[in-house]
């Protein structure tokens, strides 16, 4: 079943970045995303990046629970996408 969303090169190219973490070296894969949250256009057709974003090298730096913060960024009462890693 077709839901005619269209997902945006920038989330694309997210998902490509999260899939290239094992081949890069150590201090870029702290730069790199552990979880990014999405949102729908306006109109509701295009699948976009929303900006909020854990990356690898926060863990233990800046944040202890990259899972409860990664909840904590979910909105209470939109439908969003997200990816975790």
């Amino acid at each position: 079943m077709a839901s005619s969303v269209v997902v945006s090169d920038g989330v694309i190219k997210v998902l490509n970045d999260m899939n290239l973490v094992e081949s890069s070296m150590p201090e870029e894969v702290k730069k790199h995303k552990k979880a990014v949250l999405f949102c729908l256009s306006k109109n509701k057709t295009t699948l976009l990046e929303k900006g909020k974003e854990i990356l690898v090298g926060d863990v233990g730096q800046t944040l202890d629970d990259p899972y409860v913060t990664f909840i904590k960024t979910l909105p209470d009462n939109n439908c969003h996408y997200s990816i975790y890693d």
